[in-house]
Order: C-alpha cells, then structure tokens, then sequence
C-alpha cells in the first residue's frame, strides 16, 4: 500500500502518511471500495500497448527521486540548449561567454543524452564519414552498448517513457529524447538487417502512440521542423531500397503506420517508390558517390 496526502499549498501528494495509517488503510482496504470507480478494462490493453516495454528499473533511473515531475522538469537536453546559446552569443559578439554552472537539481529526468548530429566513429576515413553522417547504424550500436547493454528493448521502453512524459506530463523535455530515440532508430541503412530485434517493436510502437495523441498534437509534431515527416519518408526509403530479410514484416508495420497518419492526420505518407521518384534519384556519371 503507498498512501499519499494532498497538501492544497503546493498542490502535491506528499508523503507524510505515518506507518500507523498506512497500516490500518491495508487492513480496511474493502472498506475503499465503496469510493472507487470501475477499472476501465476496456482502456488495460491500449495502456499495455504503450507501456509493455517500461520497467520499474527505467523509471527509477530516469525520473526524479520520489517518480514525481512537472512540467518544469528539466533534462540534460536544456544544458545543451544553453551550451548551443553561449556559443552563438560568442560568434556574435566575438567576446568569450562563460560557460553557465549547472545548478544541481533533484528535478531533473535522467535521460540519457542522444546526439544524433554527431554519429561517425571516431578518426573514422572518409568512406566511413560518408557513410554514418546518413547512416545512423554505428551511433545505434554505440548507444546500445554504452547505455542499454544492448538490450533494444529499453530503448524501445524510453522511448515509450518519453512519450507519456510528453502526453500524461505535458514536459517537453519528453518530445526532445522522443524525437531523438526515433531518429536513431529509423535513421539507420546497415542496422536495418536486424529488423525483427528493434524496428519492429518501435513501428508498433510508434503506431500506438498515434493512435493516442490529440490529433492536434500529432499534427504539430508533423509541422514541427518537418520532423515526424522527413524521418518517416528517410526509413521508407531506407527499407524500399534494401535486402534484408524481414523486408515485408517491416512493410507491413510501415502500413499500420501510413494508414493512421492518413486516417487521424490526413497526411499521406508515400510508397518508396514515390520517394525514389520525387527525388530523381540520379544514375550513371552523375550519381552520388561514397568517398573512398
């Protein structure tokens, strides 16, 4: 039993609940019943869907101490935002800027810190620049590796995380590691060979998590930098254009996702084919060519 007390000056549960009460509230427990409503069954399963790869390890990790946030929380991703203002303010005014001290803050999330921009290995060749400055497959591995021991299914699980920070939490510091966890999943070429292991859970996902948003949240993160809509069209080209054996059970989570986007947000999410068109891909002399 966790029993909490609401106090009105901070609006928050608190909890000084002594032992004694705690206590006797287990021992009553039929005696709530009286006050509860009906679990909403028919909702179990949607909740499932979006949480099935969460674990209690993750949340201890990743939320502030005691599981409580608001939507002030802060994230490692603001440290960057205020590194990235300094190093402007000294181009601009080509004086040197301090670096700001951090304050320390117990209301923080834990998130491990993504930065999709920066993906060669390093004193990588240039055939190997070319190449994971697309492709995100290395920067994948790593990442896997550094924080998840591998484990694609907790990066599936933050990803799910982040996304109800964002939906139950209205933090904003959720849509940034949202919006980096899926360009390192679905901005990958050479990690596509693995479909079955991550990809698929994280179009499911993905799918879920449309399926629950306020349409008009979905349609801002569809405007927002373009950014739901360019790694959507890069991974169907990416997939379109490769051999991997579980081309068609990727497809077919591909379509799941089309056909919401189409039907929530009518927006049209084209074929590889399309894309391929549009672009004009190039042959022949003029095509473009990895560095050697």
């Amino acid at each position: 039993v966790v029993a909490r007390r609401w106090c009105k000056d901070t609006e928050q549960l608190v909890d000084s609940v002594s032992k004694e009460d705690v206590e006797r509230i287990r021992l009553g427990l039929r005696d709530l019943d009286s006050g509860l409503g009906a679990y909403p069954l028919d909702l179990m399963e949607r909740w499932r869907a979006l949480t099935c790869f969460i674990t209690s390890d993750m949340l201890e990790r990743i939320l502030p101490a005691g599981g409580e946030f608001s939507s002030a929380t802060g994230s490692v991703y603001e440290d960057e935002e205020m590194e990235a203002a300094r190093r402007m303010l000294e181009q601009q005014t080509g004086t040197s800027v301090p670096t700001a001290e951090m304050a320390e803050s117990l209301d923080r999330f834990s998130f491990p810190h993504i930065d999709v921009r920066h993906s060669v290995p390093p004193n990588a060749d240039p055939s190997l620049v070319c190449r994971y400055g697309v492709d995100k497959s290395w920067l994948l591995q790593t990442t896997l590796a550094k924080y998840w021991n591998g484990d694609a299914r907790s990066l599936v699980g933050e990803f799910q995380l982040a996304f109800l920070i964002i939906l139950v939490g209205q933090n904003f510091a959720g849509l940034e590691h949202w919006k980096r966890l899926l360009h390192l999943a679905l901005g990958c070429i050479e990690a596509l060979e693995d479909g079955a292991f991550m990809f698929v859970p994280m179009l499911k996902t993905l799918n879920n998590q449309l399926n629950e948003c306020p349409k008009e949240f979905g349609t801002s993160v569809l405007d927002q930098d373009n950014f739901l809509a360019q790694i959507l069209t890069t991974f169907v080209l990416n997939l379109y254009e490769s051999e991997i054996r579980d081309k068609r059970t990727l497809e077919d989570e591909v379509q799941r996702v089309r056909d919401t986007l189409a039907e929530r947000f009518q927006w049209v999410l084209p074929s590889g084919s399309q894309i391929q068109d549009e672009a004009g891909v190039e042959e022949g002399e003029y095509a473009p060519q990895i560095v050697d």
